[in-house]
């Protein structure tokens, strides 16, 4: 019939044959079933990774910020000490890890002149504190003769500043010299620790009257010099600070120097966990 059409097919090595050979969609999902899979693990692996750190970062960074509001607190309980006289103070801090110690000295000197090599016969009066300080790492906080400093790494600044006030040709200096009580020098681990600080029955707080005209100079010899430095450079009624801190030194000229006054406050720390 004119309508009829002839059907070949092929077997073997017929064109089926070759067809089914060249077809390569199941290569093809195993492929990008591997693909997918491997981008799905390398996503999870970075996520969780970058995570992980992140959390630890935040959670050291939230460690060390509740040791800086702690001796925030301490700094506050020594500031009412200056001006209410309280005899007794105590603050807790909790390690988590760091070394809080009561060691090493600051030392303030006034002095006619602003030379190194002369210093020893320029000066004119002295004092001394210990500061209470924090390690961790390379992170530093330190409670230094009534300024609060942090340190990280070489650097250092001010958190809270100490209260000098210098103004109509008269600069008063407050100092609270701290001096280790009874108990350990240095504690370390993860506990908390009470300070205490209890008035010093045989130093008594008093106030010094210097000056008459000739120039002085404050020198701080301290672990923190690059803090001192910035604040006398910052603060009204210094001039001609020392920059960076050299040698451990900070030192200004004292703008109002026709009557200074330095008042002493001395307190004895402890530390008993």
């Amino acid at each position: 019939m004119s309508g009829r059409r002839d059907r070949t097919v092929s077997v073997g090595g017929s064109s089926a044959g070759r067809s089914l050979a060249g077809d390569e969609r199941g290569v093809s999902d195993v492929v990008g079933y591997i693909l997918v899979f491997s981008l799905i693990t390398i996503t999870i692996g970075t996520v969780f990774a970058v995570g992980i750190t992140g959390v630890e970062d935040r959670r050291e960074a939230e460690r060390i910020d509740n040791v800086e509001r702690a001796f925030e607190v301490f700094d506050d309980n020594l500031r009412d000490i200056q001006r209410y006289g309280d005899p007794n103070r105590a603050t807790e801090l909790r390690l988590a890890g760091g070394t809080l110690s009561v060691s090493g000295e600051t030392r303030f000197v006034l002095a006619d002149t602003n030379d190194s090599d002369d210093v020893a016969n320029g000066t004119i009066a002295e004092w001394t504190s210990r500061p209470l300080t924090y390690r961790d790492s390379g992170t530093t906080i330190a409670y230094d003769a009534g300024a609060l400093v942090r340190g990280d790494g070489d650097g250092s600044v001010m958190l809270s500043d100490p209260r000098f006030v210098a103004a109509d040709n008269r600069t008063t200096i407050p100092i609270v010299g701290l001096v280790r009580g009874p108990g350990r020098e240095r504690v370390a681990g993860e506990d908390t620790v009470q300070i205490t600080v209890v008035e010093d029955a045989t130093a008594d707080s008093e106030t010094e009257r210097f000056g008459g005209g000739d120039p002085l100079y404050l020198w701080v010899e301290t672990e923190q010099p690059d803090a001192w430095s910035r604040y006398f450079d910052e603060a009204d009624g210094f001039d001609n600070a020392t920059p960076g801190g050299t040698d451990g030194v900070a030192v200004a000229k004292l703008r109002h120097s026709e009557t200074v006054y330095v008042r002493e406050t001395v307190r004895v720390v402890s530390l008993r966990r």
